[in-house]
């Protein structure tokens, strides 16, 4: 019945949301006035602008966390391209590794992933 979840997050400055995740690997996929469709791989996702000035952009409550293959890779990326890290790699209670990274318009992104592989790093 269902096929796949699509958000759409609301940004005020859609440029900056759109250079944040081509930073990370993402291409646009659609755009058009005030919206612009970001896919990697399996991963899709839009951003654009509210009509509403009354919106809170990022929502309060929102958790935005993307399943990445590489943690420290991803890291390590977010850092050459000069990308804004609040968490490097650190293991997880669960077992997984996270980062965290701030997009331009606010959403606090955490990225999982496995455990790295054994050895040195």
């Amino acid at each position: 019945m269902f096929k796949r979840l699509l958000p759409v997050l609301p940004v005020v400055d859609l440029e900056a949301e759109v250079g944040f995740y081509s930073a990370l690997g993402f291409t646009a996929e659609i755009t058009y006035s005030g919206f612009t469709s970001l896919r990697c791989g399996p991963v899709l996702f839009g951003v654009r602008k509210p009509q509403s000035s009354e919106y809170h952009v990022p929502p309060w409550d929102l958790a935005w966390q993307i399943e990445v293959v590489d943690v420290h890779a991803v890291h390590d990326l977010a850092l050459r391209r000069g990308l804004s890290v609040l968490k490097g790699p650190q293991a997880h209670p669960a077992g997984f590794w996270t980062v965290q990274l701030r997009t331009p318009n606010g959403y606090l992104l955490t990225l999982e992933g496995p455990p790295p592989a054994p050895g040195p790093r």
